[in-house]
């Protein structure tokens, strides 16, 4: 298991401002068993969602690429973070 993280970014005004445990949801909401996904946590600030996962895979850079299909994912899907973007940390 590793623990990996990603940033989600809005560089203008952000169009919505979330809670960290709406943010966690909705990446718990577009895991799938086959992400391996552990535990979520999101820190939320101005125009910076942080998002910290445990995951299980075999290298840091296999656990990282499942954190960026599920954050790919949700950004595609989630009308919440519509105007957000993912940076890797």
């Amino acid at each position: 298991m590793h623990l990996v993280s990603v940033t989600l970014i809005c560089l203008g005004p952000a169009p919505s401002q979330l809670t960290a445990e709406a943010v966690t949801d909705l990446i718990w909401v577009h895991s799938r068993p086959e992400d391996r996904v552990e535990h979520v946590r999101a820190r939320v600030d101005l125009n910076r969602y942080g998002i910290a996962a445990a995951i299980i895979a075999d290298t840091p850079k296999a656990a990282t690429a499942n954190l960026r299909r599920v954050c790919e994912r949700a950004l595609r899907h989630a009308p919440a973070l519509r105007g957000w973007f993912l940076v890797l940390t």
